[in-house]
């Protein structure tokens, strides 16, 4: 199953997090940042990156890096507790 699939499964791609003010993962902060940066410097800005506000593609971006962080964060707990 790929990781979207399993992150669909778990939840994380359908949650609401704009109307309920969930805030964002700090890595897709991070690297939402780095893309647009990159891409406004080295790319001529291509993708002309927005952030700010529920429909910008810089937020979609986010939205769709926090599942998968969110995902991943999931993954790393059940590795440890299986350590545990």
């Amino acid at each position: 199953m790929s990781d979207y699939l399993e992150a669909k499964e778990a939840g994380f791609t359908s949650k609401n997090r704009w109307e309920e003010d969930i805030p964002h993962h700090p890595m897709s902060e991070r690297v939402a940042k780095f893309i647009a940066d990159h891409d406004y410097m080295d790319y001529g800005d291509g993708f002309d990156w927005k952030f700010g506000g529920d429909g910008d593609n810089g937020e979609t971006l986010m939205y769709q890096l926090d599942a998968f962080f969110e995902y991943l964060d999931q993954l790393k707990q059940e590795v440890s507790d299986e350590g545990n």
